[in-house]
C-alpha cells in the first residue's frame, strides 16, 4: 500500500448473522437477543469484579480486559502469501492481532485450518532489535520476539511476534494488501475460545494495534457502520483511511480521554436528558465500545432514566427476569416515545427508542445495564452497541477524536 491515504472498507458481520459461523438456524431472534443481553450481563459483572484490579505482572505479556468468549463482530483478513483467510474477532477493546500457528501444541479446537508460517514466502519473526519487540513489552529467546495474552476470563494466547502481508477483501470486490504488518503467531492458546473463531484482530488505541500499525497509508482513522440486529443479510462496515472520513452535515465530534485503560476509546460523558430532565451523573467517562451489546452505566444512572421514562410512558409494565424497565412489545409501538440525549464531550448524540430498547419474547425493555463500583472504587461505563447502531462511528489517533454522524447503516 501507497504511503498516501488510502480507503477501504470491509464487511464486518455480525455473530448471529446468517452470514456468520455462529449462526445458529435453531435460534429465533428471541434467543438472540435473550443470548446477547447475557453476554452483557456477564461483561458487567466481570467489570465489577475484575478491571480496576487487573494489573501487568511482567514486562512480558499484554493483560486485556476483554472476555475471550464475547464474540460480537468478525471480520475476515487474509494472512500471508500464499493468503491463508482468517476469520477473527474485530475488537476496539484490545491492541495485538493474533491468530492460531502451525504447531499449536496446546490450543484451542479451531474448526478451520490453522495459519503455517512455513508454508508463507513473506512471514519474518520479528527480531529482538525490532521496536515493535519492545513496545509489545515482550520477551526475548534466540533472538525472536514471544509475546503472551491474559485475557479477563482465565484465557490465554501465547507465542511468537512476526511480520507478515495482511489482504483485505473490500466490501466493493477489491484486494488491498499491507506488507510488514506485526502479529501474534499463537502456538498456546487455551480458554474460553470459541471454536469458529480463528484469532482476534486487536482495533485500540496502542501502537500494535491494525489501525495504528496501517498508520500514515490510512491517516491512522478508522470507523464502523452498524447495522441493526433486524437486518440479518446485511452486513455492517468497517472503514478505513479516505472511507473513514465523514461528509454528514449533522456529524458530531469530540476529544478522546484517559481512562481506565489506554487501549479504549473513552469520552466524557458531560450529561444525559431525557426531554427536559437532566440526569444527575455520579461518573463522567464512558467507553465506546462495539463488543459489548447493552449499554453499562452507573447502577443510580440507570434507575433514574428508568424512573423518568416510567413517568413519561402511560402504560404498565411488564417484569422480566434480567433487565430492569419492561413494556409489552405491542402497546410499546403505539406510543409516542422521547428521545435521550448523551452529551459526549463536545459532541451530542440522540438515541431514538431503537438504540435504548430491545424487543424479544413481545416485550421491549431498557437496553442498559446497572454496574456498580469495582475492587477499587471506581467505575467503568460502556455505550455498547445496540446504542450505536444506525450511527456512523468514526476514530481519529492522530487528532484523538472521535465522531458520530446518524446514518442509515444499511445502505452504507
Amino acid at each position: 500500500m501507497a504511503t498516501n491515504d488510502t480507503g477501504f472498507s470491509v464487511d464486518l458481520v455480525h455473530r448471529d448473522s446468517i452470514k456468520s459461523p455462529f449462526y445458529n438456524s435453531s435460534y429465533t431472534p428471541d434467543d438472540q437477543i435473550r443470548t446477547a443481553i447475557q453476554r452483557s450481563i456477564s461483561r458487567a459483572q466481570y467489570l465489577q469484579d475484575v478491571i480496576a484490579s487487573t494489573q501487568i505482572e511482567t514486562p512480558s505479556s499484554y493483560d486485556s480486559n476483554i472476555i475471550a468468549s464475547q464474540v460480537e463482530y468478525l471480520m475476515t483478513v487474509k494472512v500471508g502469501t500464499p493468503a491463508t483467510s482468517i476469520l477473527a474477532v474485530a475488537d476496539t477493546g484490545s491492541d495485538l492481532f493474533w491468530t492460531n500457528c502451525e504447531p499449536c501444541k496446546d490450543c484451542y479446537k479451531q474448526n478451520t485450518p490453522l495459519f503455517n508460517p512455513n508454508s508463507s514466502t513473506t512471514y519474518r519473526d520479528l527480531s529482538c532489535s525490532d521496536d515493535f519487540c519492545s513496545a509489545a513489552g515482550s520477551n526475548c529467546e534466540n533472538n525472536q520476539c514471544h509475546y503472551n495474552v491474559n485475557y479477563g476470563d482465565g484465557s490465554t494466547s501465547s507465542g511468537t511476534l512476526a511480520k507478515e502481508t495482511f489482504t483485505f477483501d473490500t466490501s466493493d470486490g477489491k484486494a488491498v494488501g499491507v506488507d510488514n504488518i506485526v502479529f501474534g503467531c499463537a502456538h498456546q492458546s487455551d480458554g474460553n475460545f470459541e471454536p469458529n473463531m480463528a484469532g482476534i484482530v486487536g482495533l485500540g488505541t496502542g501502537s500494535t494495534s491494525l489501525v495504528s500499525q496501517l498508520g500514515s497509508s490510512v491517516g491512522k482513522r478508522f470507523s464502523y457502520c452498524l447495522v441493526p440486529y433486524s437486518a440479518k443479510n446485511t452486513s455492517s462496515k468497517l472503514n478505513f483511511g479516505s472511507n473513514a472520513l465523514f461528509s454528514n452535515p449533522n456529524v458530531q465530534t469530540t476529544n478522546l480521554i484517559s481512562g481506565v485503560s489506554d487501549t479504549y476509546y473513552t469520552v466524557n460523558l458531560a450529561n444525559i436528558r431525557l426531554g427536559n430532565q437532566e440526569i444527575q451523573l455520579s461518573v463522567n467517562n464512558i467507553i465506546i465500545d462495539s463488543g459489548t451489546t447493552l449499554n453499562l452505566l452507573y447502577y443510580d444512572t440507570v434507575d433514574q432514566i428508568a424512573a423518568l421514562l416510567e413517568k413519561e410512558i402511560p402504560l404498565p409494565t411488564v417484569n422480566d427476569s434480567q433487565l430492569q424497565l419492561c413494556y409489552k412489545a405491542s402497546d410499546l409501538k403505539k406510543v409516542a416515545l422521547p428521545d435521550i440525549v448523551y452529551t459526549l464531550g463536545t459532541a451530542t448524540v440522540t438515541l431514538g427508542p431503537t438504540n435504548y430498547f430491545v424487543e424479544f419474547d413481545g416485550k421491549m425493555c431498557l437496553a442498559m445495564i446497572g454496574i456498580g463500583q469495582s475492587s477499587d472504587g471506581s467505575i467503568v461505563q460502556i455505550l455498547g452497541n445496540v446504542a450505536q447502531q444506525d450511527f456512523h462511528v468514526g476514530f481519529d489517533l492522530d487528532k484523538g477524536k472521535v465522531y458520530f454522524a446518524p446514518t442509515d447503516c444499511t445502505k452504507q
